[in-house]
């Protein structure tokens, strides 16, 4: 069995290779989530278009799906940029954030 893997040292990395079998399964799971997803929008959505205004779904008379609105309080960042460009840039900040990816199979 040939190794896939470079052994080539990158800066500022760890070997994972003993858990190259974590990495792979890793690969199969966010691929199976993303066609999960992808089937789980389709399903709400034909659900959704069938309830239309209607609140609960039934089946054989038993409620099993509910589709109803609620009222959220959210900010406006585009609003808040146009009325108070001043107060919005004095709110802004960068900060660091560490973002996880599962980098194409060599």
């Amino acid at each position: 069995m040939s190794n896939i893997y470079s052994t080539t040292a990158v800066a500022d990395s760890i070997s994972l290779d003993d858990l190259a079998y974590n990495v792979e399964l890793l690969r199969i799971v966010e691929d199976q989530i993303g066609r999960l997803t992808a089937l789980k929008n389709t399903l709400r959505s034909t659900l959704k278009v069938r309830l239309g205004e209607h609140e609960i779904g039934t089946v054989n008379g038993v409620p099993v799906v509910s589709y109803t609105t609620e009222l959220r309080v959210i900010t406006v960042v585009k609003t808040l940029k146009e009325r108070y460009p001043e107060q919005a840039r004095e709110c802004e900040d960068i900060i660091p954030v560490r973002k996880f990816r599962v980098l194409d199979a060599a």
